[in-house]
């Protein structure tokens, strides 16, 4: 089942199951005369595993037969983690990132209050973003990035974030850990690829807040804005903030 068969609304009725595959993971979902019951399982070896639902979840709902499910961004930041790269003074550094997606499942339609459960199509490592007294919880992004949007190979369950930085300082930026503040992306879908706002941000120094800024680019995310999700936090009240955090280095002299 393609996510274009997986996204969207479903209709099931009353004593009848649905299941989607998820990668290597099964969600099955249940209808019952008022109410869903969910299934969820990682790691199958046999995709067609009968499902038992007396472990399942049930959310008494009302009388509607449609569950929608849609894709989204995890719940909190992503932290990447730079290897080697460095953006010389008034120099822009465009690259690319692999970010996985969570599978929202909402009952009658996609609205907030519909919400029935959110999966992430992969567990994500806790991270802390800053000093210890003064930083936030976020996600483990890792290491990998790309220099051509072409040639980014990603799953079904995976989007492609653009990041732009412009190093508007006086000396060369070197990328140790960078905070993606996935909570004001936007999801598009740009033919077959699920593509995020582009993450633009101006370097100005280590110990000034960083302008960031997340908005639709006809260059990556497609000539017809065609959105899949939008933006957990459509506020901008937190976008002047730390978007660097660089390691310091602790010299011990005899």
């Amino acid at each position: 089942m393609s996510t274009n068969e997986i996204f969207g609304k479903h209709q099931i009725t009353p004593g009848n199951t649905k299941s989607f595959i998820l990668g290597n993971s099964t969600l099955w979902v249940k209808r019952e005369k008022e109410g869903w019951r969910l299934l969820y399982k990682e790691n199958l070896s046999e995709q067609d595993e009968q499902p038992d639902f007396g472990n399942a979840e049930y959310f008494q709902t009302g009388k509607s037969n449609s569950v929608v499910l849609a894709p989204a961004l995890p719940v909190k930041p992503m932290v990447f983690k730079g290897s080697q790269l460095k953006v010389s003074p008034k120099q822009k550094f465009t690259f690319f990132l692999k970010i996985p997606i969570t599978i929202q499942v909402y009952y009658s339609k996609n609205a907030g209050e519909n919400l029935l459960k959110e999966i992430p199509y992969r567990r994500l490592s806790d991270t802390w973003f800053g000093e210890p007294d003064n930083g936030e919880a976020a996600f483990a992004l890792g290491y990998e990035y790309f220099l051509n949007f072409e040639t980014v190979e990603i799953s079904p369950f995976e989007a492609i974030c653009p990041v732009s930085i412009f190093n508007n300082s006086l000396n060369t930026l070197e990328i140790q850990r960078q905070i993606i503040r996935v909570e004001h992306l936007t999801l598009y879908k740009n033919t077959d690829k699920i593509v995020t706002s582009l993450v633009q941000v101006e370097y100005k120094g280590q110990q000034i807040l960083s302008a960031a800024d997340y908005h639709y680019s006809k260059t990556y995310d497609g000539e017809k804005q065609d959105i899949l999700t939008k933006p957990r936090n459509t506020s901008s009240k937190n976008l002047l903030k730390i978007n660097f955090h660089f390691i310091k280095n602790i010299y011990k002299i005899d």
